[in-house]
């Protein structure tokens, strides 16, 4: 594995009420490329990427961000919505003093990256997305109201183990898809990670994921208009459930001129599932080099439809 040398720097952060912060890693050498902006998912913090990280600062300054109600951060109050978010990146991005990035926002974290580059994008020199949809469709709403019902139940009578476990496993089926896990590179390793992740998760830490997920549920995740003028690559797993191929086409489609891929042998976990590829995708989308034809990735017009 390549070793990151770089600088790091935690930087805390406030925006009214709001606390948060960012992590920013400095290659010791000229990167030539724009500092990436890493949003993620909701149930990661800016240090739930190590592996990538070390692969990415290689190439690139990084950006990591605990965004308010994710990771160590304050609390988001529950009316907020992807709007607020993406103002405490802008925030963030004027504080550090970073007048363009890049931005990738995976799963939670690409409705943020899309309003953004769409209210600001001047400021966003590449986007790019990972797992992302229109909208939650039926299946994960499911398990997220499952998720819901459990956190609502009180500290002192905390929901029993059987319960906890049938909502990790749904979780993880959804993440790490069940139905094609033996064709997905490290799937079933990546797959009981996430339930002992799962298993171990504090109440309090429960009720912020329900609390992200919940801001997912019964909306269009991306407003009208589109993009224009932003550099832009989508991408997930082939086999990704949670955010279809197609649902992800559907959202390169609302770009002009976006770039689409499907990381063969991975689905919504690529980046735990291929982490050397899902790191080479992304360093030649920032440093515009041809991301079409590559050996680690399926060709999106012959790729099967994979059930929800």
């Amino acid at each position: 594995m390549e070793t990151m040398e770089a600088d790091e720097r935690l930087v805390p952060l406030a925006l009214g009420d709001m606390t948060y912060a960012c992590r920013l890693l400095m290659p010791r050498h000229r990167s030539g490329t724009e500092p990436l902006v890493l949003i993620g998912g909701a149930l990661q913090d800016m240090y739930s990427w190590p592996r990538l990280e070390r692969r990415l600062t290689t190439h690139t300054a990084l950006v990591l961000m605990d965004l308010p109600g994710t990771g160590g951060a304050g609390d988001l109050a529950a009316s907020a919505g992807f709007e607020v978010l993406a103002d405490s990146v802008l925030h963030a991005l004027d504080r550090l003093a970073m007048d363009r990035v890049n931005v990738l926002g995976a799963s939670y974290g690409a409705p943020i990256a899309y309003r953004l580059a769409q209210s600001h994008p001047d400021r966003v020199a590449r986007l790019l997305l990972a797992g992302a949809t229109p909208r939650v469709g039926p299946r994960l709403t499911a398990v997220v109201r499952q998720g819901l019902e459990l956190v609502g139940t009180t500290d002192s009578h905390p929901a029993d183990e059987p319960a906890r476990r049938d909502y990790a496993r749904n979780v993880v089926d959804m993440l790490v898809n069940g139905a094609t896990r033996n064709e997905v590179a490290q799937g079933p390793a990546v797959a009981r990670l996430l339930e002992r992740q799962l298993m171990r998760t504090s109440q309090s830490a429960a009720l912020r994921y329900a609390a992200c997920h919940e801001r997912l549920l019964d909306t269009d995740l991306y407003p009208p208009g589109g993009i224009d003028g932003v550099p832009a690559l989508v991408f997930t797993g082939e086999h990704d459930c949670a955010s279809s191929p197609e649902e992800n086409r559907a959202v390169a489609d609302t770009i002009a001129g976006c770039a689409f891929a499907l990381i063969r042998d991975a689905d919504h976990m690529a980046h735990l599932e291929r982490e050397a590829e899902y790191a080479d995708l992304v360093t030649r989308f920032l440093h515009d080099r041809p991301v079409h034809d590559l050996p680690y990735c399926t060709d999106p017009r012959t790729s099967p439809r994979r059930q929800r």
